[in-house]
């Protein structure tokens, strides 16, 4: 193969992989609001919050009146979260994740107890 047609190709390699390289990346997507949030008969104003989230993602669950959330991480790699939070029933929270360097936006929520069909008590927080 000549020098002229290994430059032919070398540009049409850098040709083809330049959009890839110029092609914006997608954000990482909020995770879905908890779908199990249960307070703890033992330890009354605690909370546990579990829900969906990315494979292998960093997830923040914070309480805004509080000021305090947790952070976990998802090691075993099966897409759910579980924390545990102090919070009164109706605080404001939100829950957020990360994986890589990509930090995703955040999904806001009341705390009230909820199962995977919806709140258990739908009128609780209005």
């Amino acid at each position: 193969m000549g020098r002229r047609s290994l430059l032919r190709l070398f540009a049409a390699a850098c040709l083809v992989a330049l959009p890839g390289c110029l092609s914006p990346t997608l954000p990482l997507p909020p995770p879905e609001p908890p779908d199990s949030i249960s307070p703890q008969a033992a330890a009354p104003g605690l909370w546990t919050i579990s829900g969906s989230c990315l494979e292998g993602a960093i997830v923040i669950v914070f309480n805004e009146r509080t000021g305090e959330g947790a952070v976990v991480e998802d090691r075993d790699r099966d897409g759910r979260y579980e924390v545990q939070i102090e919070a009164e029933l109706c605080d404001v929270a939100w829950v957020a994740q990360d994986l890589g360097e990509d930090e995703s936006a955040r999904t806001t929520f009341v705390v009230q107890d909820r199962t995977p069909s919806g709140p258990t008590d739908p009128s609780a927080c209005k």
